[in-house]
């Protein structure tokens, strides 16, 4: 079997699931007027591989564009080939020589570094020597690639990204013959969601998921004209969760070893990645995920159902959940459904490795007891709301004690008490009699009255009744089965 698929390569031919996304950029990009663009992904998520097929398309259809009077000249710069250590004037100067290698027309010496006004000068005196030895209007598409270590650098990134605007938007003569796209991972999906940025409203932002089943199956059958069984597209999709780094990894271990059974071939291919590459995993979660995104990762139905966006935003705000939640599919390891309503887990093999790896982390999240949300959620969710603002109030290193969230948990456990031992329940039982000067059950009243109904009366517990300052300590253990008891009531 035809080798075609290196899961460690750029192969810019398997650019599968972004049809939609490449047509606009093939579009847009040369338009009048051109658009320029925003594109971020997680790692090993496809961005090289759509921007090189961009490239690709480019050139192999600039006769088309030529015919209608309009010189497309892509420019695809690597941010991991810039120097190091890096300046801006790095930056402008290996862009220049970029443009310089792709004009035969312009053989004037490109400097190694420039700063962005001279820049500006060489860029316009390239220009013109296109328009003077050309009919055609030209375009520079740069395809700035890994943007990353510009971004990384605080000195200077932020006045990079104020000239390239200057450059895309507002400088005459310069900015009509030129678009670009910018890719990256984090620092990219960060820079989106900055307001503040210079870039914010002048790039159609567009983010790279995994694919859809459909995406995934052509990915797995196109380039080898072979058609596989559902029960293997449908493993493999599963396992994966559609990520293409995976797609791509599994399908060269099985194309290296054919002719043979295939099924069992994915099976060893998994394993053989969980033993020899969990580090991608291990990065992937400690390096990409906030603590926020890993704690609503947790929360994920562990069954692969889905859980409402509600959900999430209840327990952890909407703005920390969305946020978590933009990070987790930025890396791929959630999708949405339900029109983003409903979010869960992706790809059985990092789930497995958050299984015996990840969960270990989580140790070192401060955070609330996810259990004890659910559980008073169940019962009243007004009850798992207060149990958040008590863990708010104890995180909050403002407060020099503790007393608001002691207050919130009293609440909660008269809440609680409310629902199991209703006082007019407590009343009509056999034998009660109100304490003195008292117009209603006490506390300690509820809480026995809920422990003889949770294990009977005549039990050591029932003989037991704490008092009622010790009932936050003492008591939880006891009421911890009141979800079942609940239908008596």
């Amino acid at each position: 079997m035809s080798m075609v698929y290196a899961w460690n390569l750029v192969n810019p031919t398997l650019c599968y699931g972004r049809d939609g996304l490449l047509q606009e950029l093939l579009r847009e990009l040369p338009g009048h007027p051109g658009f320029s663009f925003g594109i971020a992904g997680g790692r090993r998520m496809g961005k090289t591989t759509l921007l090189r097929r961009v490239e690709m398309e480019i050139q192999a259809h600039a006769e088309t564009w030529r015919s209608g009077g309009l010189r497309i000249i892509p420019l695809y710069l690597d941010g991991l080939a810039l120097p190091r250590p890096l300046t801006a004037a790095d930056v402008w100067g290996y862009l220049l020589r970029i443009l310089q290698d792709a004009l035969p027309e312009y053989q004037q010496p490109a400097p190694l570094s420039l700063d962005f006004d001279r820049f500006k000068d060489v860029l316009r005196d390239v220009l013109r020597s296109v328009l003077t030895s050309t009919a055609e209007q030209p375009r520079l598409i740069v395809l700035f690639d890994e943007i990353e270590p510009v971004l990384v650098c605080e000195d200077w990134a932020g006045g990079l990204l104020a000239n390239w605007r200057a450059l895309l938007s507002n400088t005459p003569g310069l900015s009509e013959y030129l678009t670009t796209v910018f890719a990256g991972a984090r620092e990219m999906a960060l820079l989106q969601r900055d307001i503040t940025s210079p870039l914010a409203d002048i790039l159609k932002w567009r983010n790279l998921r995994v694919l859809e089943f459909e995406d995934a199956c052509r990915l797995m059958q196109e380039p080898l004209g072979q058609e596989w069984s559902d029960a293997f597209l449908e493993t493999v999709y599963r396992e994966t969760g559609g990520h293409p780094m995976l797609l791509q990894y599994i399908m060269q271990y099985v194309c290296s070893r054919a002719p043979g059974a295939v099924e069992p071939l994915a099976e060893e291919a998994i394993a053989t990645f969980a033993r020899e590459q969990r580090r991608q995993f291990s990065q992937w979660w400690s390096r990409y995920c906030s603590p926020d995104a890993r704690l609503v990762y947790a929360r994920l139905p562990d069954d692969g159902s889905l859980i409402p966006r509600r959900n999430l935003t209840r327990e952890f705000g909407s703005t920390s959940a969305d946020n978590a939640l933009e990070i987790l599919q930025h890396v791929g390891l959630v999708t949405a459904a339900e029109d983003g309503f409903a979010f869960r887990y992706s790809g059985e093999m990092f789930r497995r490795w958050y299984r015996e790896y990840g969960k270990d982390d989580l140790n070192d999240v401060p955070r609330h007891d996810p259990d004890i949300y659910t559980r008073l959620c169940n019962i009243q969710p007004h009850l798992g709301d207060r149990y958040l603002t008590a863990w708010k109030i104890y995180q909050n290193p403002e407060f020099a004690n503790y007393s608001g969230a002691a207050a919130e948990m009293r609440d909660i456990i008269t809440g609680l008490l409310d629902v199991i031992a209703p006082k007019d329940a407590v009343e009509k039982e056999a034998g009660f009699k109100r304490e003195k000067g008292r117009k209603e059950p006490s506390r300690i009243q509820q809480v026995a009255y809920a422990v003889r109904h949770i294990y009977g009366p005549g039990t050591k517990e029932t003989t037991e009744v704490p008092s009622d300052y010790s009932l936050l300590e003492a008591e939880w253990e006891k009421l911890e089965h009141l979800e079942e008891c609940l239908p008596q009531w």
